[in-house]
Formats: C-alpha cells, structure tokens, sequence
C-alpha cells in the first residue's frame, strides 16, 4: 500500500525533529514556532536530500507547524 503525501512528509518532519534534538538537548524547551523555523532552513539548506525536498520543499513554515501537531516526536 502506498503511503499518503502528507504520511511521508510527517515522517521527514519527524526525522529532522530527531536529528535536531540529538544536536541540541534544549530543543525540548524551544516554542513550535522556531523549531517550525529551524525545520523549514533545514528544508531549504543546499545539502538536504534532493528526494525529500521534492516531498517537503512546498511546505511553508506554518504547514511545517501543523505537520508538528499531529504525532509527532516534538515538543
């Protein structure tokens, strides 16, 4: 079965939750609001996955906030 759109981009959005919370202990602590800000450069740095921005590029930081809000590991 494949996945929905906005499954893989949970999933994306989730993944780079994790890999910021193992940089930075205090991300727990951080508002959804920067950790949305801090997900969206990371999107848009030229040395993310050409194959996951292809799934999550489009996203604006508010949708990043709203994919945050369901399920996810975050805050």
């Amino acid at each position: 079965m494949e996945k929905l759109k906005s499954d893989e981009q949970k999933e994306i959005v989730n993944s780079i939750v994790a890999e910021l919370a193992k940089k930075n202990s205090e991300l727990y602590y951080t508002d959804s609001s920067t950790i949305a800000n801090l997900i969206y450069e990371k999107i848009h740095n030229p040395d993310f996955s050409k194959s996951k921005f292809e799934k999550v590029g489009e996203l604006s930081r508010d949708d990043i906030l709203i994919l945050m809000s369901y399920n996810t590991t975050c805050c």
